[in-house]
């Protein structure tokens, strides 16, 4: 499963608009407030069209009249917001090795979320789950948003089910929770802890637990074990040249790492446990990631997306970022995605100064905000002095007053004051 182009109409803050996609990796760039998040929301609309063509539909999302788009309007002395209606979603894509096109709309607030012209797709994933004995490859999908492990810390354990199961295990408990932001992290915890039970009563660990743990070791600098402690009822992660530490007492970029990683990797050998060791490579399927830099170091930063290109190498992620650092790790400028009306800027040798400057709108990155402001101060300071020489002597106090205001917020620096004032003491004296 491959997304190639999203449109959208009256969602959000978007009146109309369309977004294409590359078949590997998309980082959508943007000022706070252009529409990022909205964008992944809608992609996640799309993708649960495609669980609806199972009888086992463990995870679904709908329009919603919030997701209408609004307008302020003012009327004879009244304000109000305005929907605009129909919402509409609708995408292009590769499923199965077939290109599709399919639809998702709802027309009022009360109206259902229609999917009518989704008829390919959900025939598709009826045709898959009537052969789920088979081997067949199922695509992956899994949607993690900005508040992915914002969770109770009692969250992040869980004891191992001891007795048998009533429940029989399915292909399809991989799409449980899917397209909810959220990870469920006690589920995942609770998951390791079933597949330790079962290699110690088998003596022998399993494939998909193997494969799993190996996924996040590849993507922890310096990680070298993951295991589930019994005693602690939590997972440990074990870094070289170091004792292992619980879940709850790593840092939050390796819990969200470690969280979201195992999340992907255990969900695709979920789906696809006829695929054996290679589950990782062979899995197709989209994953939608909001601010991928979270809580990450920037040397981090510089690596997580090919850490997470190298490790599942046939997944599409579309993320969102705020960091240069990501952006500069980027293979190709088509795996970019500008809002704020930007043209693709070509990444070749860019410097993070390039970046901040021309793609992200920055001015001035090499200093700090408060540095410019200051030297914008001081130039006006400067120039006002220059005017107060040739004032009259009933206006000179003013000048004296208003040079003092421009230069008073800066008490924390009194060596910028002081060289201000004796410019203003050398031309005007005291």
């Amino acid at each position: 499963m491959k997304l190639n182009t999203l449109s959208v109409k009256n969602f959000r803050c978007y009146k109309d608009e369309t977004f294409q996609f590359n078949p590997q990796v998309n980082l959508i760039v943007g000022q706070n407030a252009t529409g990022k998040t909205a964008v992944l929301d809608a992609v996640s609309v799309a993708m649960a069209t495609w669980i609806l063509g199972f009888k086992k539909k463990n995870d679904q999302k709908s329009l919603y009249p919030t997701d209408a788009t609004l307008s302020y309007v003012e009327k004879e002395g009244e304000s109000q917001f305005v929907e605009a209606w129909p919402v509409l979603v609708s995408a292009t894509g590769v499923v199965k090795e077939q290109k599709i096109e399919w639809e998702r709309s709802k027309d009022s607030p009360k109206g259902n979320t229609r999917y009518g012209n989704a008829s390919s797709l959900i025939a598709l994933a009826k045709n898959c789950d009537e052969r789920l004995s088979e081997d067949i490859n199922l695509p992956l999908i899994s949607y993690y948003g900005t508040m992915r492990l914002w969770q109770d810390p009692k969250a992040s354990r869980a004891k191992p089910s001891l007795t048998k199961s009533t429940t029989k295990p399915s292909r399809l408990d991989g799409y449980k929770h899917c397209v909810d932001p959220r990870i469920a992290l006690k589920e995942l915890v609770a998951w390791f802890a079933r597949q330790e039970w079962q290699a110690f009563q088998e003596g022998k660990e399993s494939t998909m637990l193997k494969v799993v743990r190996k996924a996040v070791i590849g993507c922890i600098e310096h990680a070298e074990h993951l295991r589930y402690d019994p005693k602690r009822e939590e997972l440990l992660l074990t870094l070289k040249d170091s004792e292992p530490q619980p879940f709850n007492l790593l840092s939050d970029g390796q819990r969200c790492v470690l969280a979201l990683v195992a999340d992907i990797a255990q969900k695709a050998a979920r789906l696809n446990p006829h695929l054996g060791d290679e589950v990782l490579n062979k899995t197709e399927g989209i994953v939608l990631i909001d601010e991928l830099d979270l809580h990450l170091h920037p040397k981090w930063q510089r690596h997580v997306i090919e850490d997470l290109r190298n490790t599942f190498p046939k997944v599409q992620f579309i993320c969102t970022t705020h960091s240069p650092f990501l952006i500069q790790s980027l293979r190709s400028s088509e795996e970019l995605i500008m809002l704020d009306g930007l043209a693709p800027a070509q990444l070749a040798n860019k410097t993070l100064s390039d970046i901040a400057v021309g793609i992200m709108d920055v001015n001035s990155p090499d200093t700090s905000s408060r540095y410019e402001e200051m030297k914008g101060v001081a130039t006006e300071y400067l120039k006002l002095l220059d005017e107060s020489e040739s004032a009259p002597e009933d206006k000179l106090q003013q000048y004296k007053e208003r040079l003092a205001e421009s230069i008073a917020p800066y008490d924390d620096n009194p060596a910028f004051q002081a060289f201000l004032e004796m410019q203003r003491v050398a031309k005007l004296g005291e």
